[in-house]
């Protein structure tokens, strides 16, 4: 569960990050485009602190390296007829990050107090 869904949840901030990086020069939906960009960055974060702690350092190293470079590549020419979805690929984002914590959080209970 940790693993798919961390790597689902990175290809739904990947998407959303690249979308905004293609729109910053028309931005005709200010609402959409910061609320896009505040779940796709909460997203992002929060699949790395739980990718860290849930696989190690490495799987979730070499993906966030892969999307913050695949955010300014072409991908997001590609993907530009999503761009009325940009907000709610951000919220599945984040969907996927609570998924994923969720995983984390039952590795957690075997962890003594203290």
């Amino acid at each position: 569960m940790i693993l798919w869904g961390f790597l689902i949840g990175m290809v739904f901030c990947a998407a959303a990050l690249s979308l905004l990086y293609v729109n910053d020069h028309r931005v005709a939906d200010k609402f959409g485009s910061a609320g896009t960009m505040f779940t796709a960055w909460c997203a992002f974060g929060m699949l790395l602190m739980a990718g860290t702690y849930g696989l190690g350092l490495l799987i979730p190293g070499l993906v966030a390296a892969t999307v913050l470079v695949a955010r300014k590549s072409r991908l997001g020419q590609w993907l530009s007829p999503l761009s009325p979805y940009k907000l709610p690929l951000g919220v599945a984002a984040l969907i996927c990050s609570i998924a994923t914590w969720l995983g984390v959080l039952n590795l957690m209970k075997e962890l003594p107090n203290g």
